[in-house]
């Protein structure tokens, strides 16, 4: 569990006693969903996290990658360097990027190729968020929030012999990717500080066959031409990050802290499937003047400075208080080779306050709030138009979110009320007001089995690419042109949730549907009419009807448990659709069926896993969308920890992905045609906590 989770815990009891509590061992914290943790099964919607054994074993370079598998939970792909995650098949701007419940502030939503600037294996907790708990950050919440609790700021006094960290490096060898980090944390009575560091290089990956691959449907060529290699790499596939924070806290009464850190965050990694054609300027030159295929690379440099002020009871009716500002200073720039090609910035600040309430009339607990962010955008340069003008935006909201115990029946209701201006250069500036409302019911149908249902009408402002864009963005392969007049999206949900927590079982499923009204929506569009000269294909952003319906489902069961040993085996699927109701076509980019299991096994100073998950063929495609094959996915882990004394434990580690050497491609990425995901793949690494 994160250092929040333990600091909100002790409301309730000392760190030293929690092993004696069972009801710790038992029910699982949402630590994010306000500043006190509150017990998974008070809410209503589906929910998912990862703590710091689970974020270690599953690895991954990027929080796309990290969190692709979870149920209901997808991603995008472009290459070793981006990886953004995607939520029962919504992503981008409808997927909210959290630090500690504070915007990541960074370009990912923009483009696919944009990295989160998050380090994965630097992070204490990472939760996933769907339905009314969502309300509380915001309205590109729309499709659910991811939340990254990392080491920046101290939540929590510093272990009694006064310091406590880790030291860690990997290897891999699809890539020869070297990976080392640590992180340590000193500390007294009443202050700690932190510090935290990562340095990662990845050559270009290698792939199972061919980068590019055969449509049937759409080439005459014979098989012999698309035979696939039988070890190949994929151009521009590379990564090298560079990472450290610096923090510290001061605690003052029994819980209370103010805590404050900065982090440095730099990538540099190449885009695969992402590359331009220069003519020379002098047409008397002959074709082979022309310079074809320039490597491209994203150079990404981010300063962030988080603030955080934590009081528990300051008043006889308020349980805790939270104050989190932060502020970042980001820029990223694409190189054509040598030469710049575009150059992103964004400068902004995010002030957010929230209150947890004890009981007040019929209502048992809730929250109150409120958030404010003022952000400035700015892409220049060759793609610069893609993106629209320089824009300011500015961001103001109140939210709410309260619960009503009645005997077996649990009621939850939450609202949230968002203005946004968007000032653009140039052109006509935005603003309106976004109104989010849910409610949700849970029925404990005994002990073990509950239900429950979830209604949510949300809103969603236009971003200022959907409002702006008017350019060729050449990683979609697309001229874009914005709507200024675009409006306020309406979402309609609801989420039915079953629960079962045993002693040996435990169970979830979800059926979700979601109706939208004047969905922002980039289709083809008829250049001529638009008055646009390009080769790529041109589209417009305009509003659509469409539904989002889907499942997921997760089982769980203890084999066998003794003193120092555990056997598990788990079962999950998931499946999403999406339609758009005015063209009665299927939305681009949705990931196909799922299916998987896994089994766990843990003895004395051993840990093992095996994963084996089958993503079926995607045929339910968008117009002018290829289909993307089925494939299997196989991985397995092992970890071997040695207790060195004095509290140093020593835990050496490999893992394994992609052991079928299957030729993965991502119906979800934009390049799944020209770039596979890396081949068989083995990673060996050593790993000391003191």
């Amino acid at each position: 569990m994160s250092a929040l989770a333990c600091a909100l815990t002790t409301l309730h009891a000392d760190n030293n006693s929690v092993a004696n509590t069972p009801i710790y061992e038992l029910k699982e914290y949402i630590v994010s969903a306000g500043p006190v943790a509150r017990a998974i099964e008070d809410y209503s919607s589906p929910f998912t996290s990862l703590d710091e054994a689970a974020i270690r074993k599953e690895g991954g370079s990027s929080l796309g990658e990290l969190l692709d598998g979870q149920a209901g939970v997808t991603a995008t792909s472009f290459g070793g360097g981006a990886s953004r995650p995607i939520i029962r098949g919504f992503d981008g701007p409808r997927v909210r990027i959290l630090e500690a419940g504070l915007g990541s502030l960074d370009v990912s939503e923009t483009s696919p190729d944009h990295a989160v600037s998050v380090e994965p294996l630097l992070t204490d907790r990472v939760e996933i968020l769907r339905g009314p708990s969502t309300l509380l950050y915001g309205s590109s919440a729309i499709g659910g929030v991811v939340n990254v609790m990392g080491k920046e700021i101290p939540r929590e006094r510093v272990d009694s012999k006064g310091y406590e960290g880790a030291i860690e490096t990997r290897y891999d060898s699809v890539s020869n990717g070297e990976t080392h980090l640590g992180y340590g944390t000193i500390g007294g009575e009443h202050w700690t500080l932190s510090v935290t560091g990562l340095k990662r290089n990845a050559d270009n990956y290698e792939i199972a066959g061919d980068a590019e691959a055969f449509h049937e449907e759409e080439h005459d060529h014979d098989d012999d031409e698309h035979e696939e290699t039988s070890s190949d790499e994929l151009g521009s596939s590379f990564v090298e990050t560079d990472y450290y924070s610096v923090g510290s806290s001061w605690f003052f009464g029994e819980q209370n802290y103010i805590g404050a850190s900065f982090s440095s965050y730099n990538s540099n990694y190449g885009v695969p499937g992402h590359e331009h054609e220069h003519e020379e300027d002098d047409h008397d030159h002959d074709d082979e003047d022309e310079h074809a295929e320039e490597g491209v690379a994203i150079d990404l440099e981010r300063k962030r400075f988080d603030l955080e002020l934590a009081i528990f009871e300051p008043i006889a009716w308020i349980e805790a208080a939270r104050v989190r500002f932060g502020y970042t200073d980001y820029q990223h720039i694409e190189l054509e080779g040598d030469e710049t090609g575009t150059v992103f910035e964004r400068d902004g600040l995010e002030l957010r306050a929230e209150a947890a309430h004890y009981e007040w009339s019929i209502i048992d607990e809730g929250i109150v709030g409120i958030q404010i962010s003022d952000t400035e955008f700015e892409a220049t340069g060759e793609e610069g138009a893609a993106f629209g003008p320089a824009t300011q935006t500015r961001n103001q909201a109140i939210f709410i979110s309260e619960h009503i115990h009645h005997g077996d029946w649990h009621y939850e209701f939450g609202g949230r009320l968002e203005t946004q201006q968007i000032n653009a250069a140039g052109t006509t500036d935005y603003s309106d007001m976004a109104m989010s409302l849910a409610v949700g019911i849970i029925y404990d149908i005994n002990e073990r089995n509950s239900l429950a249902l979830s209604l949510q009408r949300s809103q969603r402002h236009p971003t200022s690419t959907e409002l702006y864009a008017d350019g060729e963005h050449i990683v979609t392969s697309q001229y874009e042109r914005g709507d200024a007049n675009l409006g306020l999206e309406t979402a309609y949900g609801v989420d039915l949730t079953y629960r079962y927590q045993g002693n040996k079982w435990e169970a979830s499923a979800s059926l979700f549907y979601t109706y939208f009204e004047d969905y922002i929506y980039a289709a083809e569009a008829d250049a001529t009419a638009l008055g646009i000269v390009s080769e790529l294909d041109v589209y417009a952003y305009d509003h659509v009807n469409a539904n989002f319906y889907g499942f997921e489902a997760e089982l769980n069961r203890i084999l066998f448990r003794s003193e120092d040993s555990q056997l598990q085996v788990g079962l999950m699927s998931d499946f999403v659709r999406a339609e758009n109701r005015d063209g009665n076509d299927n939305l681009p980019r949705i990931p196909p069926l799922r299916m998987g299991g896994k089994i766990q096994w843990a003895h004395g100073k051993w840990d093992a896993g095996l994963l084996l998950r089958h993503a079926f063929e995607q045929n339910d495609t968008a117009p002018l969308e290829t289909e993307t094959d089925a494939y299997t996915e196989l991985k397995a882990d092992l970890a071997y920890t040695f207790q060195l004394g004095s509290g140093i434990d020593l835990t050496l580690f490999a893992q394994a992905n992609n052991l079928l050497d299957e030729e993965i491609r991502h119906h979800t990425s934009y390049i799944k045609d020209v770039a596979p995901l890396p081949r068989r793949n083995v990673t060996i690494g050593a790993r000391m906590e003191f």
